[in-house]
């Protein structure tokens, strides 16, 4: 196989892998309930078709900040490891409050709309 068809056939794997990422649109949050999420933790919460990333500080308090991730659409995760959320799709990282770590996002998580 050539060095061409090899690049080729990477970046159609890549694709296809960052195209399996988007179905997380379709699935249930990490939890039904923010009181599921315990102190200094975060989880995906599902409401109708949005989804919010919340994080539940030390003193118990919530913040709530959209999981879309702002560089093409993909719903972050929880990283318990680094506490960051992290988009599986291009590697962007945001802090607890929604503050881009690492890029290529370049703009903070949405605020969540409390409709």
């Amino acid at each position: 196989m050539s060095a061409g068809a090899s690049s080729v056939r990477m970046a159609a794997q890549e694709n296809l892998d960052v195209a399996v990422q988007y179905t997380d649109w379709l699935r249930p949050g990490d939890v039904r309930s923010e009181d599921d999420i315990p102190p200094d933790a975060g989880a995906v919460i599902r409401r109708a078709v949005k989804k919010s990333a919340v994080y539940r500080d030390a003193e118990g308090r919530l913040h709530r900040r959209s999981a879309v991730c702002t560089h093409l659409g993909c719903i972050v995760h929880w990283n318990s490891t680094e506490r960051s959320w992290d988009c599986p799709c291009h590697g962007s990282r945001f802090d607890r409050d929604g503050s881009v770590l690492n890029g290529p996002a370049i703009t903070e998580l949405g605020p969540v709309d409390e409709e």
